[in-house]
């Protein structure tokens, strides 16, 4: 581990290791920002019949548009985030996202869509980095998977009411009064961040510390950002279109799909990332680094095989069932993952690394995996009508083994 850490803000940090003030602050934060992202797949089916879209354009509304500035824009944030305005740049970057959700219930053609799509994503790509340097800042490496967990764990509650509390707003009240409703709820957030987290103070540092050339020479960071943009492709394909995947194929409605999914997929979120991080510091406290990284390997892998079964099974109960399972596994990894992102580089570099991890994990994740699981879709149905969907998301199920080999490769670069 590359860990150089300075005083992590201008008051000493607690003796447990974490501010669970801030931390429950950031994670508050980082739940809208879930709710704000995933929202829009409530809708994918409404805004398809409202604007006459097919499943390839609706998924370049929601995942490419809000890629565009999110790729452009969030190493230049994660620079500024990097040189002590942190809470500041996070602050700006959950009232952006916010209002432009709000915004979009008004939009009445495709660009007006693509539009405010696009604002979300460059207040997101500002949040992103500068919430994990913030995360960082106010742990030790001791209780970072913890802090992370925690911090992740109560985001992950954004999937329950984003999917969920979506889906039934969008058979309430429609799709358009949705976004202005979710939309506004993040402005109260920006404003307590803005007044109430102090900026980290960030070591002085020579040139030489400054090189992107060295971040990607960090071998343990590569294999990161390898897992992050291979496993985020897959996985934020399968999340924009879980909703849509259980209306299609048990005849659910908007409401029901979003309800079951959300909840299965949000509850065993925070379950396994509540779970993961403090499993994964005791597994660090006893075999090293390497051992948490070994643990999040092997919870990750054995998730796969039940997402097989959640895709390809006729039953809703199984296929329930199979989310929770697959689901909770996965989020075991989610705390020591994140952790490891600001532990193997120096302290002045964290958002810098978290920005690198966010534009190649959720810009091209986002930007890439709905489109292409749309694309397949379409390809798909003239050969399996309904289940078209089904067939799609099953690549997607057979793909997310990959993400487990950079896992194994970061576990080995710490054996002991």
């Amino acid at each position: 581990m590359n860990e150089s850490d300075p005083q992590a803000s201008r008051d000493a940090l607690p003796r447990r290791g974490w501010s669970p003030g801030v931390i429950l602050l950031l994670g508050i934060a980082g739940m809208l920002d879930f709710i704000d992202r995933f929202v829009f797949s409530t809708a994918n089916d409404a805004i398809k019949h409202d604007l006459h879209l097919s499943d390839t354009m609706v998924g370049l509304l929601g995942g490419t548009a809000f890629a565009l500035l999110y790729g452009v824009m969030i190493v230049p944030f994660a620079l500024v985030a990097d040189r002590g305005f942190a809470a500041r740049m996070a602050s700006f970057g959950i009232a952006a996202w916010s209002i432009a959700t709000a915004l979009m219930g008004r939009t009445h053609g495709i660009i007006g869509m693509a539009a405010t799509r696009v604002c979300v994503g460059l207040g997101q790509a500002a949040f992103s980095p500068s919430s994990a340097a913030l995360n960082a800042a106010y742990s030790t490496p001791e209780r970072r998977s913890t802090s992370f967990a925690v911090s992740y764990g109560v985001s992950y509650l954004g999937y329950v009411i984003g999917l969920a509390g979506g889906g039934y707003l969008v058979e309430h009240i429609g799709w358009r009064a949705t976004f202005a409703a979710v939309g506004l709820a993040g402005i109260p957030v920006a404003i307590l961040m803005y007044l109430f987290i102090r900026e980290p103070r960030m070591p002085h540092v020579g040139q030489d510390g400054e090189s992107w050339l060295a971040l990607l020479a960090n071998r343990p960071l590569r294999d990161l950002l390898l897992y992050g943009v291979t496993g985020q492709v897959v996985n934020y394909g399968i999340t924009l279109w879980g909703v849509s995947f259980y209306m299609r194929s048990f005849g659910l409605s908007s409401g029901q799909a979003g309800a079951w999914f959300g909840i299965g997929i949000g509850i065993a979120s925070v379950a396994g990332t509540f779970m993961g991080g403090p499993i994964a510091d005791r597994v660090a406290g006893r075999f090293g680094f390497g051992g948490a990284m070994r643990f999040a390997f092997w919870a990750y892998l054995l998730a796969q095989p039940f997402q097989v079964v959640q895709v390809l099974t006729s039953s809703l109960n199984l296929s329930l069932a199979m989310l929770v399972l697959t689901t909770t596994l996965s989020a075991l990894c989610t705390g020591p993952v994140y952790g490891a992102i600001p532990s193997v580089v120096p302290a002045h570099r964290r958002a810098a690394a978290m920005g690198m991890y966010a534009l190649l994990a959720n810009a091209i994740g986002i930007g890439l995996g709905p489109p292409l699981f749309g694309w397949i879709s379409d390809m798909l149905t003239p050969h399996f009508g309904s289940d078209a969907l089904r067939m799609s998301l099953l690549m997607a199920a057979i793909l997310n083994f990959w993400p487990a080999v950079h896992l194994f490769q970061l576990q080995r670069r710490f054996r002991e």
